[in-house]
């Protein structure tokens, strides 16, 4: 939660303000959070990286946050 990251996610979320999976599966649902493709526990380099962020709404960032956590687990 540092303030680079706190900016940069502002930013992000300002320039793509709707959820790409919602939008993938034709709904126009405004992104909530901005979710690191490659978690930032598989790969800390790149947490900044805005190549590796995609907006997302809560329910599709918690679906992917378990579905990683369980990978992880196995």
């Amino acid at each position: 939660k540092s303030s680079a990251w706190r900016k940069l996610s502002r930013r992000f979320l300002e320039s793509n303000p709707v959820c790409v999976q919602c939008y993938q599966d034709g709904v126009i649902r405004k992104a909530d959070v901005v979710d690191h493709v490659i978690e930032i526990k598989d790969d800390w380099s790149r947490r900044l990286d805005e190549s590796n962020l995609q907006p997302l709404c809560y329910r599709h960032h918690n679906r992917k946050t378990r579905l990683a956590r369980r990978g992880r687990q196995s």
